[in-house]
């Protein structure tokens, strides 16, 4: 049975300059490294997904940047914004035939929708009416399996402070999802961290960030010293759908894990 693979990356948390670090991380190699073990243990992808915080106090040149390491895999690829992004300046240096911040694709025998839960001004995420209303168009108007992408999660995760900045709305997009069974997945980012469950039958996920990750289940901020991680998924012609977490192998110890914030 044919089947698409994608490949999801998170939270990037680019700096200004090529060399930045923070928390101890230099975040760009980190991404670099990222790319090239999954490229490497999982050969070709239809798909390079990135779910947001591309940017640490984001510029041109670190979307730049971003865009150059990309264009390395000859691979399209749609990236949306976290909270700690520059939605605008995204849009305008990320945007050419491959990379792209474009909301919906039709890749074969599925759709991606992208969607925008930035809330100006806050860590916490939110879906405008106008998002909603071009997810549910999107799936009104193209009867295929979808996989839905965004930054900040839609359900509890377990962790008390990180649930502070769940999307504020997020109960509307999983009404949305309910609606429609052609809906096969959501996955996000933010969380740093990974994660797998459902929400009345339809599978959701978070993936590890390519930079430093958040210890589960904790109460306030508190680094984990898990390596950097990806999420791949493959998405057959029946509808079906398997994604598995992927680390790299190295050691994190230049994380400064007694940092109580970045």
């Amino acid at each position: 049975m044919s089947k698409l693979k994608i490949l999801q990356l998170t939270d990037l948390h680019i700096l200004p300059h090529a060399g930045d670090t923070m928390l101890g991380i230099d975040t760009e190699r980190h991404f670099q490294q990222t790319l090239k073990h999954a490229h490497a243990t999982h050969d070709h992808f239809d798909l390079i997904l990135l779910t947001g915080d591309l940017g640490q106090n984001p510029c041109a040149d670190s979307y730049r940047r971003i865009c150059q390491h990309l264009h390395t895999y000859h691979t399209p690829c749609i990236c949306l914004p976290g909270n700690h992004d520059d939605r605008e300046l995204m849009e305008a240096e990320l945007n050419d035939d491959l990379v792209s911040c474009r909301k919906h694709l039709k890749l074969s025998t599925w759709q991606i929708i992208a969607l925008n839960s930035q809330k100006i001004g806050s860590p916490a995420g939110i879906l405008s009416q106008e998002e909603l209303a071009f997810l549910k168009r999107s799936l009104i108007e193209h009867d295929l399996p979808a996989l839905l992408a965004v930054h900040h999660h839609c359900v509890a995760s377990q962790s008390s402070w990180m649930d502070t900045m769940q999307i504020e709305n997020g109960n509307e997009l999983l009404a949305i999802a309910e609606r429609f069974p052609q809906v096969k997945a959501i996955t996000f980012g933010h969380l740093h961290q990974e994660l797998q469950t459902s929400h009345k039958g339809i599978p959701v996920f978070a993936t590890p960030a390519s930079c430093f990750q958040f210890k589960p289940y904790a109460t306030e901020f508190e680094l984990d010293t898990l390596p950097p991680g990806y999420r791949v998924f493959e998405l057959f012609d029946s509808g079906r759908l398997q994604s598995s977490c992927y680390r790299l192998p190295i050691n994190m110890s230049n994380l400064q894990t007694e940092s109580h914030s970045y």
